[in-house]
């Protein structure tokens, strides 16, 4: 909680406060072991490099942030970490691999069972990196997703971003389409957006800045409809409206504001422009901001200037020459918002194939699983068995057999057994080291299959491997005698035997595999021999 609560403080009025104690947090976190809070004070740091504009700082902090996710191996935190690398494509104009690593991210985090606060973060920044392309249907899709996971979250850490977000997304959006020439519609997104507004205003906000930005649109967006005509309740005089603006304009310049500023003095110059007022709005007049994460505050401020300065000509002299300007204007406009569209449907399309990947995936592990215990299932066992490798490898087999299982079936039921089973795997899976293979054959049957990294032509390499397998083989007998059965069920007792081979596979080994898997099931029936003969001599 305290990593999410520096991260969103490293995108307020004091970033470099929270980046000190990030720092700390991660040190911290990391000494102690905690990969959860470790990881995301790292990205907490990223969030404050890409804040910041400081694109070599970020391009290697989130580079990093990729590999320990995909170390960590969680899913939501390689959703976080992806979702973070597109918002740095997008600050270097890789618009592809945006789309790449944004569509990975929101499909990583589909899982319900993954932490929702996570899952939310996910989703927050994806939106971030989508709103750069103006892909603004998508990102409402997303915010919608992370509000519905708001009462799941054990704070709701992102709640507030998602709600001051939501309101800019209107804003900008309403630009977007002012430019187009598509006013009603325009005004139809200025109205959401005055309502995500009143949403902002009445919520928590943890950052001033933030709620500096939303008390500036609150006042700002009623003085834009009652501009254009449309009825907004309460609404101020144009004079003391204007005075309210300029005075939240000078508090937005005080805090270095290049988001919320830029639409301020656009849609202002706009409004005094319908209402007639040319001359203010001239007067006003300032350039875009081109390194705003904001499209609308790179494009919006540039057309309103266009407009009151064509208005102004017009007024003096010919119109043809403005005319011309104004037809090339909307036509780029309008091809542009044709190829946002595009992009759009790029964006949905690559999202829609990463999520077939995933349940194809899904598929295939489930074909090559056994579901009641998790391990590869007979399917692996039969490859294995007919794979011929390309090079010499010595192997070694462990077949794996539940002694008298039946009796525990009879004598305590098919549940218990199949709890039972889950134990040993879990036990079989331990005992394994990666690159090695645990296996349900069916039934009480299990095998290890255990790959030697060393060369087989070795001296002693054979003998070698064949202790480490016979050695393994007690270490399992002993960990299932001493798991505390009695707590699945009173008397209830488990014990192996175990068949162990060794072998050399290759292609110059044809029929290997055969003679290593007839050979442990000869040794399987020989330790079960001896344990029977054990125990009626005990007995």
């Amino acid at each position: 909680m305290r990593a999410y609560s520096l991260l969103e403080a490293a995108q307020g009025h004091a970033p470099e406060d929270a980046l000190a104690a990030l720092v700390t947090l991660e040190a911290e976190a990391t000494r102690q072991g905690w990969e959860h809070a470790a990881f995301l004070a790292a990205a907490g740091r990223t969030v404050h490099a890409i804040v910041r504009r400081e694109r070599p700082v970020a391009e290697e902090l989130v580079a990093d942030l990729v590999e320990r996710a995909e170390a960590v191996g969680t899913p939501a935190l390689r959703g976080i970490a992806l979702a973070l690398r597109a918002v740095t494509a997008a600050r270097r104009e890789d618009s592809a691999a945006l789309l790449a690593d944004a569509g990975r991210a929101v499909v990583l985090v589909d899982d319900a069972s993954l932490p929702a606060l996570d899952r939310c973060c996910a989703l927050v920044v994806c939106a971030a990196a989508y709103n750069t392309l103006s892909l603004w249907e998508l990102v409402d899709e997303l915010y919608d997703r992370a509000s519905d996971l708001a009462p799941a979250c054990e704070q709701p850490m992102m709640q507030p971003a998602v709600t001051v977000d939501r309101a800019l997304l209107r804003l900008e959006w309403a630009t977007a389409l002012l430019e187009l020439g598509e006013e009603r519609q325009a005004l139809d997104q200025l109205h959401r957006a005055g309502d995500a507004v009143r949403l902002a205003v009445a919520a928590d906000l943890p950052e001033d800045l933030w709620r500096l930005d939303v008390l500036a649109c609150n006042d700002l967006v009623p003085f834009v409809l009652s501009a254009c005509g449309e009825p907004v309740e309460g609404a101020a005089g144009v004079d003391d409206a204007l005075a309210v603006l300029d005075a939240h304009r000078e508090t937005l310049v005080g805090i270095g504001d290049v988001e919320v500023l830029p639409l301020l003095d656009a849609l202002v110059g706009f409004a005094l422009l319908r209402l007639g007022r040319g001359a203010e709005a001239r007067a006003r007049l300032r350039p875009a901001v081109p390194d705003s994460s904001s499209t609308g505050a790179r494009s919006f401020p540039a057309w309103v200037r266009a407009r009151v300065l064509a208005d102004s000509a017009g007024a003096t002299g010919p119109r043809e020459g403005v005319d011309a300007h104004r037809e090339y204007g909307l036509l780029v406009s309008r091809a542009r918002w044709s190829a946002r569209r595009a992009v759009l449907a790029a964006a949905r399309a690559t999202i829609a194939t990463e999520r077939l990947s995933a349940e194809h995936a899904v598929l295939s592990r489930d074909v090559l699983l056994d579901p009641l215990t998790g391990l590869s299932n007979r399917r692996v066992f039969d490859d294995w068995h007919q794979e011929v490798p390309d090079t010499a490898r010595a192997t070694a087999l462990l077949l794996i057999d539940l002694d008298a299982f039946k009796v525990v079936n009879d004598l305590h039921g098919h549940a218990v057994g199949d709890e039972a089973l889950r134990r040993v795997a879990r036990v079989v899976a331990g005992h394994v080291r990666p690159g090695d293979l645990a296996l349900r054959l069916g039934g009480d049957e299990f095998a290890v299959i255990i790959s030697d990294e060393h060369d087989p032509a070795a001296p002693d390499g054979l003998d070698l491997l064949r202790a480490t397998a016979e050695a393994r083989a007690r270490a399992l007998r002993e960990a299932v005698v001493a798991t505390d059965w009695e707590r699945i069920a009173p008397g209830l007792a488990v014990r192996l035997s175990i068949g162990v081979a060794v072998g050399v596979l290759g292609s110059h080994e044809r029929g290997a595999a055969d003679r290593i898997y007839r050979e442990a099931d000869v040794s399987l029936y020989d330790d079960k021999d001896a344990r029977d003969s054990r125990d009626e001599r005990t007995a």
